[in-house]
């Protein structure tokens, strides 16, 4: 044992001696310096990612390949452009990605935005051919469902009489471009659209009525035009060899902006949206193949504020720091009367979180606050609820970008705010309302309601010249009924807000031979407008009832000029 420790100390001396001289060597000099990188011109090649399923192709009887496009790609991205087809013959089209993508997509479009032919089952080889009859273009895209990386964009064409044979071989959805068809003949589908308005509410005009192929393999696509300050609604009606459908709304980057609820039968989507958008409408059943009848009905925006159901809101952030879009609403407000801001305060949303701004009342009985609640870039979709020192309901309303409310109520209360699209800063500022009258302040939610619903657009601004002022009971069973003379080339704007027990406002208005002119019917507030010709006066009849239940009212009216 004791020969055992000596040459281990023996050896740790040696490993010792060994270290110290090596660590008395001289240290290296200076390292010679590195040259720089060489650069290299040029990009990526993405037809390596096409491997040789172009060549495959090519044996099988296909023309020559074209790359479709191609580039890095990231989750829910696309990848596409137009390819030209012979009318009488297929094209063959197909995406491939690096190793990095999961997930990839392949879709054929009409230039409307249907869908023709798509592969989007989970793999990295998606493969469709389309065949007539088809559009002379259609649009070839690549959609990265998984994963980011680079994505490369296939096309060739195919003879007719070949299409079988390179289809089997290569794996390819086959699909004839059937497209939209007229819907004229749909078995009590008018039925059906006139008893989803009459639970909808509001005024609609119809924009098409068309019948869609829908598989549950793949999803249908159906163009959906969105334009400023509109709302479309969108009624989906299966056949009876489909059931389950899901019916979206998308952007034109592909986003989902709005979603029906599932279900069986009939699906019903309205979107509102304060900007134009190319919108596409997505239809594909959990089971069957068969025909869904699609009809779409515009409206302007204001509508929304008509309606049963709570329509969805296609929201998009404003891209102006919130110094200029103060700017701009504090000029807009004072070219149109309004006073300075009494009160101002500024703050920061968060998704989730619910903000509250503390705030006196001090307006003079008689008048309402105009509170406006600004966006800064980059929030968007912001909600605004206004109570007083007892938690009592005085003012809500939500935007895109701003909101504007009218408290009618004095003394102190507290704003909450909460954002449901995107953060962001905010300003609040606090002005004297300029439509004034005793009755505003006896029922102060119910007047708060009248006047939102009375101003236009999203910049919430009262046109025309005020008028009178009423206070209302309502019950179902009781119809109130009044006369309005209107001046040759002018307009009234009735306008009702209730608060209470009851729920539902009915507001109608006739003209002298009793014939419905104009409706309204909402939870909360209603309002219907009727218009004098150029030449001569006339006279109006206006009735308002409630849908359920007592309610106190206030009515108000507006004159103004024919648009």
């Amino acid at each position: 044992m004791r020969g055992l420790v000596s040459g281990v100390v023996c050896a740790l001396a040696l490993a010792g001696c060994a270290w110290a001289g090596r660590g008395a060597q001289q240290p290296p000099g200076p390292l010679a310096p590195l040259p720089a990188p060489t650069i290299v011109a040029g990009g990526l090649d993405a037809r390596a990612l096409l491997a040789d399923l172009p060549a495959r192709a090519l044996r099988l009887g296909a023309g020559a390949p074209s790359v479709v496009a191609s580039g890095a790609a990231v989750d829910n991205e696309w990848v596409g452009a137009f390819v030209e087809v012979p009318r009488d013959d297929c094209v063959l089209a197909y995406a491939r990605g690096a190793s990095s993508i999961e997930d990839i997509d392949v879709a054929v479009y009409a230039e409307d935005g249907t869908a023709l032919a798509v592969d989007e089952g989970r793999d990295v080889h998606p493969t469709v051919l389309l065949c007539p009859p088809h559009p002379d273009r259609v649009y070839v895209a690549a959609h990265v469902v998984e994963g980011e990386g680079l994505v490369a964009v296939g096309a060739q064409i195919v003879p007719r009489g070949r299409e079988v044979i390179v289809a089997r071989a290569l794996g390819a959805r086959a699909a004839m471009a059937q497209g939209p068809r007229p819907a004229d003949a749909w078995p009590g589908l008018d039925d059906v659209v006139r008893t989803h308005r009459v639970t909808l509410g509001g005024t609609w005009e119809e924009l098409k009525r068309v019948a869609l192929s829908v598989d549950v393999r793949v999803a249908t696509y159906l163009s959906l035009p969105i334009v400023a300050d509109q709302c479309v609604d969108a009624l989906v009606v299966p056949d009876d060899d489909v059931a389950l459908l899901d019916v979206e709304a998308l952007d034109a980057e592909g986003r989902v902006v709005a979603r029906a609820d599932e279900g069986l039968g009939p699906h019903t989507l309205t979107l509102c949206s304060p900007v134009s958008m190319e919108g596409t409408l997505s239809v594909r059943p959990h089971l069957g193949r068969g025909l869904a009848a699609v009809v779409l009905a515009r409206a302007p925006g204001d509508v929304a504020r008509d309606l049963s159901a709570r329509p969805e809101v296609a929201w998009i952030a404003t891209p102006q720091p919130l110094s200029r879009a103060a700017q701009e609403r504090d000029a807009l407000l004072s070219r149109n009367g309004y006073d300075g801001p009494a009160l101002k305060s500024t703050g920061t949303l968060a998704i989730g979180r619910r903000v509250s701004v503390s705030m006196d009342l001090q307006a003079t009985a008689g008048t309402c606050s105009r509170i406006d609640v600004v966006a800064g870039a980059p929030l968007a979709l912001v909600g605004a609820r206004l109570l007083d020192d007892a938690g009592s309901l005085l003012a809500s309303g939500e935007a895109s970008t701003s909101v504007a409310l009218f408290a009618c109520a004095h003394g102190p209360g507290r704003l909450e705010l909460e954002t449901r699209g995107r953060p962001g800063p905010f300003a609040v500022t606090v002005r004297p309302e300029r439509w004034r009258d005793a009755a505003f302040g006896a029922h102060p939610l119910a007047a708060s309601r009248m006047l939102a619903r009375a101003a236009d657009g999203p910049t919430m601004l009262l046109s025309g010249k005020p008028g009178a002022v009423r206070e209302l009971s309502l019950d179902p069973i009781r119809t109130l009924a009044w006369v309005e003379s209107v001046p040759a080339g002018k307009c009234v704007r009735a306008t009702v807000g209730a608060e209470g027990p009851g729920g539902g406002v009915e507001l109608r208005a006739f003209d002298v031979d009793d014939a419905e002119i104009d409706r309204s019917e909402a939870a909360h507030a209603a309002s219907v407008r009727a218009c004098s010709p150029a030449d001569a006066a006339h006279s109006f009849r206006f009735e308002v009832r409630s849908s359920a239940g007592h309610m106190d009212a206030v009515l108000g009216i507006r004159t103004s000029g024919r648009d």
